[in-house]
C-alpha cells in the first residue's frame, strides 16, 4: 500500500485536472452562447438576405411542428430558443 502522501498528491493532480477541463469547458459554452445570441439578434437581417434553401434550414433550425390552422401559424420553438423566449425576464434582453 504506497504512503498516504502519495494518494494525497494524486487525489490532488486528478482533482487539478478536473477544475482545468471544467475550465476549458465554460470557455468553451460560452462562446457558444455568445455566438447563439449574436445570431439571434441578427436572425431577421440574415433572414431577409438569405436564399430559400438557407431560410428553410433558419425555420428548420429554430421552429418544430409548423401548421397552419386557417390564417393562424402555429409553432413549437426547438430548444435552446424555446428557453431563451420562456424565461421570465426575457423582455429586457429582447428589447420588448
Amino acid at each position: 500500500m504506497p504512503p498516504q502522501g502519495v494518494n494525497i498528491a494524486s487525489d490532488f493532480a486528478e482533482i487539478a485536472a478536473r477544475i482545468e477541463q471544467h475550465q476549458k469547458g465554460d470557455s468553451a459554452f460560452r462562446t457558444t452562447l455568445e455566438c447563439l445570441i449574436s445570431v439571434a439578434s441578427r436572425a431577421a437581417e440574415i433572414f431577409q438576405r438569405s436564399k430559400p434553401e438557407q431560410k428553410r434550414q433558419l425555420l428548420g433550425l429554430v421552429f418544430s411542428n409548423l401548421r397552419l390552422n386557417g390564417k393562424k401559424l402555429e409553432f413549437s420553438l426547438r430548444s435552446p430558443f424555446d428557453l431563451m423566449v420562456n424565461r421570465p425576464d426575457h423582455a429586457s434582453w429582447l428589447g420588448d
